[in-house]
């Protein structure tokens, strides 16, 4: 690939917010030891992120404020896993830990298209392991608010026009008002999903 096709291509933004593969961010950063200028792009491209971020920074009233805060404040969650408490998954979710504490829980023998195990439903908030042979069709959330943790295979997710390489350990926030879908690329997928009702 071209230094400016690469330039161009989108991928050193999508670098910066994490959402590339682990093949996909070896190839950026081996492309980044070849050409140096590509270093000074990714330090253009964060500054306008930055800026931009500043620009169009809204207030979040006190009740999304205390909803973000319960999906995002919990930094004890790999204790948590390890006592048998279920915390709520995040980018920061340690995939290996969460594959460890549901393993007991898998099936021996996937006999269905898609296997389903509710993990907890509490307050609002649901999650559930999953293993699914199957695609995951189209659809759109208005007042929940969806994410999910790869532990095992990999697919693709596609949000809106756009299509997202995921494998074991990548996180997924659903935007709300978005049709998503998601497309099975090996022989399964175990996942955690989790619902929070806004």
């Amino acid at each position: 690939m071209e230094l400016k096709e690469f330039i161009d291509s989108g991928m050193l933004e999508l670098y910066l917010i994490g959402a590339l593969s682990a093949e996909e961010v070896s190839f950026v950063e081996s492309m980044q030891k070849l050409h140096p200028s590509i270093s000074s792009e990714l330090a253009k491209i964060e500054s306008f992120l930055e800026e931009y971020a500043m620009r169009n920074a809204v207030e979040l009233g006190s009740e999304m404020n205390s909803k973000m805060e319960l999906i995002f404040t919990d930094l004890q969650a790999e204790e948590k896993l390890k006592s048998g408490e279920i915390p709520l998954i995040s980018s920061f979710s340690n995939a290996k830990n969460w594959l460890e504490f549901v393993t007991p829980l898998l099936p021996e023998q996937p006999g269905e298209k898609i296997f389903q195990k509710l993990l907890r439903k509490e307050n609002g908030i649901m999650q559930v392991l999953i293993v699914s042979t199957i695609d995951i069709e189209e659809e759109i959330h208005e007042c929940l608010n969806e994410s999910f943790l790869i532990l095992e295979g990999t697919c693709i997710c596609t949000i809106g026009d756009k299509s997202i390489q995921m494998g074991p350990g990548d996180f997924m926030q659903i935007p709300l008002f978005t049709p998503h879908r998601v497309a099975i690329t090996s022989k399964s997928v175990t996942a955690i999903l989790q619902h929070v009702e806004l």
